[in-house]
């Protein structure tokens, strides 16, 4: 493997930022990031040329890019997709989808063979344990009642690759989900739900929980009825999903969860759907027209706002623009935290010592990649 040295950016450490930084990667693993330091000799040396130096971006939730959604995915869509969130420095992703055996076998089998897997965590399915009365984009055919056998079967059919999974916790029975989930190996997440922040904690105390999409098909703020939102903003422990984008959560709203919740516990997410990554226009999706706009996807005969047409780099860059959060910790929350929630903390996520060499170099303004590498070895 290659031993380089990334010198003249800006380092994006879990804690701090050091301008004019050095990273070094030998093995394929980092084996120093921090003040700068001169390269060592026989090292190929990269020039970050001003821009930040940060972990692989992680998107735990996303439907869709490159005009490929997970619905009607092939070998080659799965190949356009991830290129496409390569070039924007998202090095790993978790395809999210309904609970459509048919998707889920599809991509699961999908996943087996492909070149990109080992950057692929899992799979992300919202429902089809969810309210109806808040089931969003969810469809009506891919929800039921709570029933821990076809969730067994449902993780039968993806070949043991679901790790996260969204389910409502005030149905019946829901408080059998969690420790069932946890025996799978997936990851509990709350949402598409109109839980009472106290019934949610009820359910969820006794496991690491995920809110789905923060303020999103959910129960809300009431000041006399705290909904599920409340409980993600008030728990210590949950992590809570953010759309940056500033159209799926106001920027006030953005700024209410920066001060609210510690900054090791937010995880930003893109919610992408099929034209994230591609020009605005009309396309066609799940067998609808979709206009896709700067400010997010939305079905042409309704106007119903459906998903996200921005990647997490410009998640990342909003999210700092809305909220004035410093670099080090929005790019902690696209990379660090989703590691942290998937269990792979101790190996990638940020820039230390030992850890996988996942590693970009990204533009001031987070548009542009220019290098990245994926334990030590150049992607692009």
């Amino acid at each position: 493997m290659t031993t380089f040295c990334i010198q003249n950016g800006e380092i994006i450490l879990p804690d701090r930022s050091i301008p004019n930084g050095t990273v070094i990667v030998s093995g394929g693993r980092i084996r120093y990031a921090g003040e700068a330091k001169k390269t060592p000799r026989g090292t190929t040396e990269i020039d970050a040329r001003g821009g930040y130096v940060t972990p692989g971006l992680i998107d735990v939730h996303i439907h869709g890019a490159g005009l490929v959604g997970w619905e009607t995915c092939t070998d080659e869509g799965l190949e356009r997709i991830q290129a496409t969130l390569l070039a924007h420095g998202i090095l790993q992703f978790v395809p999210t989808m309904m609970a459509d055996e048919a998707v889920i076998g599809r991509v699961a089998r999908l996943l087996q063979n492909a070149g990109c897997s080992d950057r692929v965590p899992g799979m992300y399915v919202e429902g089809p344990f969810v309210n109806p009365a808040k089931r969003g984009g969810i469809q009506e055919a891919y929800i039921r009642p709570v029933d821990p056998d076809y969730l067994n079967r449902l993780q039968e059919i993806a070949g043991g690759r679901i790790c996260m999974m969204t389910f409502a916790p005030e149905l019946e029975d829901a408080d059998k989900l969690p420790a069932a989930m946890r025996r799978l190996r997936i990851q509990p997440c709350v949402g598409h739900s109109l839980a009472t922040a106290a019934g949610a904690a009820r359910v969820c105390s006794r496991v690491k929980t995920c809110v789905t999409h923060l303020y999103n098909a959910m129960s809300g703020l009431d000041h006399r009825k705290p909904g599920l939102a409340a409980y993600g903003l008030n728990g210590d422990g949950v992590f809570c999903e953010l759309n940056p984008d500033g159209t799926h959560v106001a920027p006030e709203l953005l700024q209410l969860a920066w001060k609210a919740k510690r900054a090791d516990r937010i995880i930003l997410i893109s919610d992408a759907v099929i034209s994230a990554g591609a020009e605005p226009g009309t396309y066609d999706y799940m067998n609808k027209k979709v206009r896709s706009t700067d400010r997010g996807v939305y079905y042409e005969d309704s106007g119903t706002l459906i998903g996200s047409s921005s990647l997490l780099n410009e998640g990342v860059r909003r999210f700092i623009r809305y909220t004035g959060a410093p670099v080090h910790e929005a790019v902690r929350m696209a990379s660090l935290n989703p590691a942290e929630l998937l269990g792979l903390s101790r190996r990638t996520g940020s820039l230390e010592a030992g850890k996988s060499a996942d590693v970009v170099v990204f533009s001031r303004k987070f548009d542009k990649v220019g290098a990245a590498f994926w334990k030590g070895t150049r992607v692009l």
